[in-house]
C-alpha cells in the first residue's frame, strides 16, 4: 500500500521550468570606475517574450536571433505581461543600445549593456530587453522579452550606467 501511494504522489508531481529574472543598475560617476549607486530588482517576462522562447526552442522559420538590445524609458507605469514595448522609450536610439556583453554559465544567462552618461540623459523609470531580427537601434523595434521599473535620475548626465540582466532557467 505504501508503494502504491508513493507511486501515485510521484506521478502527480509536475515538472516546473521557471525563469527567475533579476536586474541591476550600476551608476558610475561619469568617466570613472567609482560606483555612485546600485539598484536591483526583479522583472516581468512579457507574454511575447515567453512566445519568443518557444519560437527559439522549436526553431520557427525566420527566427534568427536572441535578445540583443537593452532600452531605457521614462514612464513608471507598472509592467503588465501583455505589453509589447516600453511605455515611453524616452529618447529613441540614444536610449537603446546593443548588449555589450553576454554569457551563459550552465543555466544562468547574463546580459550587460553599458550606457555612457550622454546616452542615458533622462529620469530613468523603466527598462527592457529586446530581441528578434526586427530588433534594432530604432525606438520600439523588436520583441520585448522583459520590462521592469528602475527610478534613477540621470537627466543631468552625471553618471555612466551599466544594466546587468540575469536570467536563471529552472
Amino acid at each position: 500500500m505504501k508503494l502504491k501511494r508513493f507511486l501515485k504522489r510521484l506521478f502527480q508531481q509536475k515538472e516546473q521550468f521557471p525563469f527567475k529574472e533579476h536586474w541591476r543598475l550600476t551608476a558610475y560617476y561619469k568617466d570613472t570606475n567609482k560606483v555612485a549607486k546600485i539598484i536591483e530588482g526583479e522583472n516581468l517576462i512579457m507574454a511575447v517574450g515567453k512566445a519568443q522562447v518557444g519560437d527559439m526552442l522549436i526553431d520557427v522559420a525566420g527566427y534568427d536571433t536572441g535578445i540583443t538590445y537593452c532600452a531605457l524609458g521614462a514612464d513608471n507605469t507598472a509592467p503588465v505581461v501583455g505589453q509589447t514595448q516600453l511605455v515611453d522609450e524616452g529618447g529613441g536610439a540614444a536610449m537603446r543600445l546593443t548588449i555589450t556583453q553576454s554569457s551563459r554559465l550552465v543555466n544562468v544567462i547574463t546580459l550587460t549593456t553599458f550606457f555612457k552618461a550622454v546616452q542615458s540623459t533622462l529620469a530613468i523609470e523603466e527598462a527592457g530587453m529586446f530581441g528578434h531580427s526586427t530588433a534594432g537601434p530604432a525606438e520600439n523595434s523588436g520583441i520585448m522579452f522583459s520590462r521592469w521599473l528602475i527610478s534613477f535620475d540621470n537627466s543631468g548626465a552625471l553618471y555612466d550606467i551599466t544594466i546587468t540582466y540575469v536570467l536563471t532557467i529552472g
